[in-house]
């Protein structure tokens, strides 16, 4: 196996893996009042997500690929949605790598309250971001993650039958 192969299958196992983790985050309900910690949780995540599945992009010759929307949302916000969701998936990802300030965005999950006696059960949905190229945009962690693993996984398996992950 060459080097570029292995670079390429390194990065898509990396990026799966985050992915798979954020699926996870986005979907667990936490407390209020521990939502410093569960940040510091997601974001390292994310941001490793996005460099990884960005270089898989790269590699495999997808930066021009039309995926399908991301601002898919796994829980319907009720109040104070943002109004400048991305829906592309190239975009969303240069605005991961292009982060200057981000401020993760939650969900009341009243519907599913697992913590009784909590403040707030919330449910991480979004990260807003601003960068130092792009406008302010909101991306969907669930709707990223979610166009990775079903939509470029798929098309990168299509593109290149010879990568093994």
């Amino acid at each position: 196996m060459n080097s570029r192969n292995r670079l390429i299958e390194i990065h898509i196992t990396q990026a799966r893996l985050r992915a798979l983790r954020l699926l996870a985050f986005t979907s667990s309900v936490f407390p209020g009042e521990w939502s410093n910690e569960w940040n510091e949780m997601i974001v390292p995540d994310l941001l490793e997500f996005g460099f990884h599945a960005r270089k898989v992009s790269e590699f495999c010759a997808l930066m021009d690929e039309t995926f399908p929307s991301v601002d898919k949302k796994i829980i319907q916000l009720s109040t104070d949605e943002p109004n400048d969701w991305e829906d592309n998936y190239r975009n969303a990802l240069n605005a991961l790598m292009h982060m200057q300030t981000f401020i993760i965005g939650h969900a009341h999950a009243d519907h599913r309250k697992t913590f009784i006696n909590a403040q707030s059960n919330l449910i991480a949905t979004y990260i807003k971001i601003s960068t130092d190229r792009f406008p302010e945009v909101t991306v969907s962690i669930f709707g990223i993650t979610e166009c990775f693993l079903n939509h470029v996984i798929p098309k990168v398996r299509e593109k290149n039958p010879n990568l093994h992950f």
